[in-house]
């Protein structure tokens, strides 16, 4: 790794976003307990040494013997009960002492730093609103649930957690019991399983003690691998061997018995995963990443594994520099993608920014009474959209403001980013028609680069690699990213009728698509329903859609069932849209949801008995993509050109070879 794209990992995720630590430790004091302990030292001194007014004079020693000696036991016993106090007072100072440590660290690193003691109920969404947690792994005696049980609620909150466990067990342990209780809960039966699988289930059912006497648990590297993602090459690696165990049984019978499916393999090895599985319920399944011994990510928490060293003055006061150092190596390790690094930058610098005072971005007064007005003057079932419209308009405010700031402080920063996810980024070639191949050579090396940076991805170099990365470029440049309330102008639908799949998009002016607003005659007659017009699209191949993207004729989506789709607008043949108008039913009253809209579209019957009869014909569009504002208008456009056209009359003439003319009659007058 770059050493520049190291130093802005530690950067981003460390040094930036780090303001407040909470170290959570049973055994920490903080300073309230132990002057509270000292108080009651004070007392029992009292007790045993009363504190004398002025001209008052101390007991006397009893003279008889007896006496004497029974007043010497109690005043032991009393000073027994003493040293007690005072040893449990020296053990919690010199466990405080490694608290003090750390906040005397965090504070010269100008972050707040907490102690929490009371470890019976944590709460996640209190322990969540700091930074960094340093959490010992076992908070009663060797008892690690309940850090288990908060890490599984830290993993699903919707804040990214950073989290160090600290702990004096071994780290091979510690990071196999927590990704193996993170991953998922406890293993559900065989039926609920095997519940998609009935071949899987009856060879379980029918051999479930002979795969169990016969299998072999799996070994620690392999559990670790197996956690991962590479549930296919153990179960490759075992299953050979499992099946001549297996076969090597005396029960085994080869009428009865068959070879064993990768389901089958799959649930005994989470049968051995399972016992490291330490949280009894609860929790969902769940993807784990990391690296063993030193860091692993669930969800929304990322944590690092830190080993407890010493209990002398040097180590303790080394202990939080190594914790910071650990936290570095695993980040490091964890290498968090370029897209990440972005989104974690701008996160800081917004947390920094404190936009609510920016004189920047703070509008007159007439402007912020005006936003509040746009929403209290609205009907209830539009505020909402409102409300909306106005989180796009602040949004855009504090984009700019970072566009701008510091003399473009952030693009500058994201483009020093991006030159640095390699020690030698590929040099700019510009494209040549008379000789394409070096252009296309560093296309291909900017690309290599590009995926090289996102480390879980496991596809082939390959063509349809390219094609998927170029499609997804164009899909973010056009689309956004949520669909809208209702179809308006922009809305790319399909239909399906008999498993054929038809594509549109909506060209309507966008105040002729609002609900409940009646902008002429047609739309008030129709409500609830309106009249819309479309362009229906034609998919093609995706490869040669690319290669014209810069055309501006085609459209890129996904679509749930169709997966990467290329749809173009303009018909290649007329070079005109082919546009048509469809009644949306019930556009006034029902959203546009998955479930998708009925839509009416009105055709002249060519059957004889009702020849120029006209009937409907209902569909269901569902809701694929909404193009952005520029996209939008271009088709828009398109539509209104071919509406405004102006066709003339000429008439046409088609040649072919003649013959040669006959001489022309000569007349007599």
């Amino acid at each position: 790794m770059p050493q520049a794209y190291r130093a802005q990992i530690t950067k981003t995720f460390r040094d930036d976003a780090i303001r407040s630590v909470l170290l959570i430790d049973d055994e920490y004091h903080p300073y309230t307990d132990l002057a509270q302990k000292q108080q009651e030292l004070i007392q029992e001194i009292q007790k045993i040494a009363p504190k004398l007014t002025e001209g008052e004079q101390p007991p006397e020693i009893p003279e008889n013997a007896e006496t004497a000696k029974q007043a010497l036991i109690e005043a032991y016993a009393k000073v027994n009960l003493l040293r007690e106090s005072a040893n449990s007072i020296t053990d919690s100072f010199k466990r405080t002492l490694v608290a003090a440590e750390f906040g005397r660290f965090f504070h010269q690193a100008k972050c707040i730093c907490d102690v929490e003691k009371q470890t019976t109920q944590l709460d996640p969404e209190k322990v969540r609103k700091s930074d960094l947690i340093i959490l010992d792994y076992c908070l009663t005696g060797n008892d690690s649930t309940k850090s288990l049980q908060l890490l599984r609620d830290l993993s699903s909150s919707k804040h990214l957690n950073l989290v160090v466990i600290y702990t004096n067990k071994p780290l091979n342990n510690v990071w196999l019991e927590i990704a193996s209780t993170l991953r998922s809960p406890k293993l559900t039966s065989p039926q609920d399983y095997f519940i998609d699988d009935k071949q899987s289930l009856d060879l379980w059912e029918s051999a479930e003690d002979l795969y169990k006497e016969s299998w072999s648990p799996l070994s620690r590297a392999q559990q670790v691998r197996y956690i991962l993602d590479e549930e296919v090459e153990v179960i490759k690696e075992v299953r050979a061997q499992f099946w001549e165990d297996v076969q090597d049984q005396q029960d085994f019978d080869d009428a009865i018995h068959n070879e064993p499916t990768s389901a089958v393999i799959s649930y005994l090895c989470e049968l051995d995963i399972s016992k490291k599985n330490l949280l009894a319920d609860g929790g969902v399944k769940s993807h784990i990443h990391g690296k063993d011994n030193i860091w692993i990510q669930c969800g929304e928490v990322f944590i690092a594994l830190c080993e407890k060293k010493g209990n002398s003055p040097e180590e303790i006061a080394q202990q939080p520099q190594a914790v910071w150092d650990k936290l570095e190596e695993a980040l490091h390790s964890w290498y968090p993608s370029f897209y990440r690094v972005v989104l974690s930058e701008l996160q800081n610098r917004i947390e920094d920014s404190n936009f609510s005072m920016s004189k920047i971005v703070g509008k007159p007064e007439h402007e912020q009474i005006a936003l509040l007005w746009s929403i209290l003057k609205e009907d209830p079932e539009k505020k909402l959209s409102v409300s909306e419209s106005l989180l796009h308009h602040l949004l855009q405010d504090i984009s700019d403001e970072l566009l701008h700031r510091d003399n473009k402080a952030v693009p500058n920063l994201i483009e020093t980013l991006a030159n640095s996810v390699v020690e030698n980024a590929p040099i700019f070639v510009p494209f040549k028609k008379s000789n394409s191949q070096p252009h296309n050579e560093f296309v291909q090396r900017s690309l290599e680069v590009s995926k090289s940076n996102f480390r879980t991805n496991r596809e082939e170099f390959d063509k349809n690699f390219y094609m998927s990365v170029a499609h997804a470029h164009n899909k973010l440049l056009s689309t956004k990213r949520s669909l809208p309330e209702y179809i308006t102008t922009g809305s790319i639908l399909k239909s399906v009728k008999k498993g054929k799949t038809s594509w549109y998009i909506c060209v309507s002016p966008s105040c002729d698509t609002v609900p409940n607003q009646l902008t002429d005659d047609v739309a008030r007659l129709l409500s609830p329903h309106r009249l819309l017009s479309f362009i229906k699209l034609t998919q093609e191949d995706l490869s040669q859609a690319l290669g014209v993207a810069t055309q501006s004729s085609h459209v890129f989506v996904t679509d749930i069932k169709e997966g990467r789709v290329a749809l173009r607008v303009i018909n290649q043949v007329t070079k005109q849209p082919d546009l048509i108008q469809l009644i949306v039913k019930n556009h006034n009253t029902n959203p546009l949801t998955s479930e998708g809209m009925t839509v009416t579209s009105i055709t002249s019957s060519q059957k004889k008995n009702d020849n120029g009869k006209l009937k409907e014909n209902d569909m269901i569009l569902w809701p694929v993509a909404q193009l952005k504002s520029a996209y939008t208008a271009r088709f828009q456009a398109i539509k209104s050109h071919h509406e405004g056209r102006i066709g003339v009359d000429y008439i046409p003439a088609f040649f072919s070879e003649m013959p040669p003319a006959a001489e022309p009659p000569v007349l007599d007058i």
